[in-house]
């Protein structure tokens, strides 16, 4: 008795220091974003995909547990290439984190951030049915000037 005693005591110790170590480490990812192989595969997952010109930064939003950047963006009169043709003169989008632990949610930079026009991969999100990107790192992708959907991602 004494003996399990004493390995559910080390086991105990264990998986809390392997949770505290996880829970400290700084890094705060927010999950596994899919990868998506070509913006035409992003758009099957996404519930809304548009372009739209970025107005301004607009606040933030909780999300993962951290400070979002929302952006103010016009759709109206846009290229859609899914969802319902309802075009907008300022609606509001949280750019996905890329970490949601304190300190820079965008270490690699915000990708709404200084940008003019974009072709936003969105989806729902959270109770306040606000549109966000479907992941922080393929969510937005830069317009071309023309109606059509590029091929790949840019490099």
């Amino acid at each position: 008795m004494k003996a399990r005693l004493s390995v559910a005591l080390v086991l105990l110790v264990g998986l809390t220091a392997c949770s505290s170590a996880s829970a400290d480490d700084g890094q705060g990812d927010c999950g596994d974003w899919p990868a998506y192989a070509s913006p035409s595969k992003a758009l099957e997952q996404a519930d809304w995909v548009v372009t739209a010109d970025v107005v301004k930064a607009v606040g933030s939003e909780k999300v993962h547990g951290t400070e979002a950047h929302v952006y103010s963006v016009r759709t109206m009169g846009l290229p859609l290439f899914k969802g319902d043709a309802v075009g907008h003169e300022d609606l509001k989008v949280v750019s996905t984190p890329q970490k949601c632990a304190a300190g820079d949610p965008y270490p690699e930079g915000d990708p709404l951030r200084d940008q003019k026009q974009v072709i936003l991969f969105l989806t729902r999100d959270g109770a306040d049915d606000m549109w966000r990107t479907i992941s922080p790192t393929q969510g937005v992708l830069p317009a071309t000037g023309d109606a059509g959907l590029p091929d790949r991602w840019p490099t």
